[in-house]
């Protein structure tokens, strides 16, 4: 678990958090759900199974993929982006 890529993976994930915010365009949007679905990926590689359920970061990674209602973040990331391949177009 190296602590430096998973401060900058969940850096990025905030980052793009607040950029999805203030997009112009569709493919400013999609672009932007593309990179925090893959920083989403790289934070979850980052942790294994121990540290992911009770380490330093299990309440980030919870907050982002565990649900209490509905759908997870990512699980919504993801679905984002399934109904803009299926032409659902946010703008």
């Amino acid at each position: 678990m190296d602590r430096m890529n998973i401060e900058k993976a969940i850096t990025h994930i905030v980052m793009l958090q607040e950029r999805l915010c203030h997009c112009e365009s569709n493919l400013q949007y999609i672009k932007r759900l593309q990179a925090l679905k893959y920083w989403l990926h790289k934070f979850d590689s980052f942790l294994d199974r121990n540290s992911r359920q009770h380490g330093e970061y299990a309440a980030v990674y919870e907050s982002y993929f565990h649900t209490c209602c509905g759908f997870s973040f990512y699980g919504r990331v993801c679905n984002s982006i399934l109904v803009y391949e299926y032409g659902d177009r946010p703008f």
